[in-house]
């Protein structure tokens, strides 16, 4: 009997021995486990494929092929941090579908994972939950509270949005409005841009009989011409036909990002002056037509010099309309179509009062302010104004409302432009930019002796603004919406 007990006090102390050991072994366990996932660089981890302890959402920055790293930029903190790749990173589609790490490009949204303190990239993929919308030229990124334009659609601006030209990284301002963009994001918020097609520089050299007149570049850039003229234009290659009056021109440019060429016009041809009969169709057929400043009767033929007009059509209760259109030919008819505007009172009163608390300055614009902006520098810079030369700074100018371009260039350096936006808030503005980088190129003459483009320029004087057009050569065509409302 004794025997038996003792016998069985010792199986119940050899259960009770391994139950308190398994029990404090799956403690022990969990414990690690938990102490896995928040411990950085323990022995619990293991450098296997798809290990990681962290996750992200970032903008890619740049990736170095020959070291393995990538830089990142957290798009909620905004920032940066690099981390190394190898064979054993995963990189993915939006649809989880192989890539290779080539694939992957600055500015691109990522969802990534990764080991914080080994540095070490587990996965890429592109989000799934991003966006992206390649060669835009339709955006405003001036807009009130931080907001942007695309189409016609408006997003947020964080301030920390990765902006990329060339691989570098840039600021806002260094967009210019001809400036072909990619916009990645996600939901409406913009976390990249990148400049697919930037901007290079047209000057005209000899062009004394061209003052005053009209210079277009293909169908990107028309402009009324002034003395010592700087045009940013878009990156390609061109037509560029020039008139005055009875003098005119046509061209061949190549425009290179960043590059400055000149146009030596000097042997422009002239002609006796030239019309053509211009019919016009408006609709509604109320609508008043002014052409050059002046109203016309549109009611028969109208008679037009060869070149550039300006034509501006209203009508009450609608979206009055600006083009500029470009006679050549004896005869031919164009027409308009004028957008109804909006006729509910309440909502327009609500729009005016929503207008009215958020500062929106559309109504307003490029309506002359009492204030001035100022350049302070860099010092000693030729300073042009949406193309047209205005002095040496330091400089100030009247304050005009909307988005202009900032042209600054020294004999010798890298001209460089910049778009502000300015608004009618009661306040002068001043400028600050960075000194210009040297120049590494020598500058094209187009048709001419190079010397022109490093005379330092005597005047100033005013131009005219950069619009679409529509061109008269016999055949009809239709005007398209270009802004302003009649109200």
């Amino acid at each position: 009997m004794y025997k038996r007990l003792s016998a069985f006090v010792t199986i119940i102390m050899i259960l009770a021995l391994v139950i308190t050991g398994c029990t404090s072994q799956a403690s022990n366990i969990g414990l690690a486990r938990e102490n896995d996932q928040n411990t950085i660089g323990t022995d619990f981890i293991v450098a296997e494929a798809g290990s990681y302890d962290s996750a992200d959402t970032a903008v890619v920055l740049s990736t170095d092929f020959d070291s393995g790293n990538v830089t990142f930029m957290n798009i909620a903190t905004g920032k940066s941090y690099t981390l190394s790749y190898d064979g054993t990173t995963y990189v993915k589609d939006r649809h989880e579908g192989p890539m290779s790490m080539s694939q992957i490009k600055e500015g691109d949204i990522v969802d990534i994972t990764f080991l914080r303190g080994k540095k070490k990239l587990a996965s890429v993929q592109l989000s799934p939950q991003s966006w992206v919308y390649d060669n835009i030229e339709n955006y405003d990124l001036g807009g009130v509270n931080k907001t942007a334009t695309i189409g016609s659609g408006t997003y947020s601006l964080p301030d920390q949005v990765v902006v990329l030209s060339d691989g570098r990284r840039v600021e806002i301002m260094d967009i210019v409005n001809k400036d072909i963009l990619s916009f990645s994001g996600i939901d409406h918020e913009i976390y990249s841009i990148n400049v697919q097609k930037g901007h290079g520089y047209l000057r005209l050299a000899n062009d004394q009989a061209l003052i005053g007149g009209w210079i277009e570049v293909g169908n990107t850039v028309i402009q009324q011409i002034t003395e010592n003229m700087l045009l940013a234009v878009p990156e390609g290659n061109y037509q560029v036909f020039l008139s005055n009056g009875n003098a005119s021109c046509m061209k061949d440019v190549t425009i290179e990002r960043d590059k400055e060429v000149v146009l030596d016009v000097g042997d422009l041809e002239i002609t006796g002056e030239m019309t053509g009969k211009i019919l016009f169709a408006v609709n509604p057929s109320e609508a008043t037509v002014n052409i050059d400043g002046e109203t016309v009767d549109i009611s028969q033929e109208v008679e037009l010099t060869y070149g550039i007009h300006r034509i501006m059509l209203e009508a009450e209760g609608y979206e009055s309309l600006t083009k500029y259109i470009q006679v050549g030919s004896e005869y031919a008819s164009i027409s308009f179509t004028l957008e109804e505007s909006e006729d509910d009172e309440e909502d327009s009163d609500d729009k005016s009062e929503s207008a009215e608390n958020k500062n929106d300055v559309s109504e307003v614009e490029n309506a002359v302010t009492g204030n001035r902006v100022y350049i302070d520098g860099p010092q000693d810079v030729e300073v042009y104004l949406d193309g047209n030369y205005i002095g040496i700074s330091p400089i100030n100018f009247k304050k005009v409302t909307g988005s202009h371009t900032i042209t600054l260039r020294k004999n010798g350096y890298q001209a460089k432009s910049y778009t502000i936006y300015l608004y009618d808030d009661g306040q002068d503005i001043t400028y600050s930019f960075a000194d210009l980088e040297p120049e590494y190129y020598n500058n094209d003459t187009v048709s001419g002796n190079r010397s022109s483009s490093n005379r330092r320029p005597t005047s100033s004087s005013s131009g005219g603004s950069t619009n679409s057009k529509d061109t008269v050569s016999g055949n009809t065509v239709s005007g398209n919406e270009e802004s302003g409302s009649n109200n």
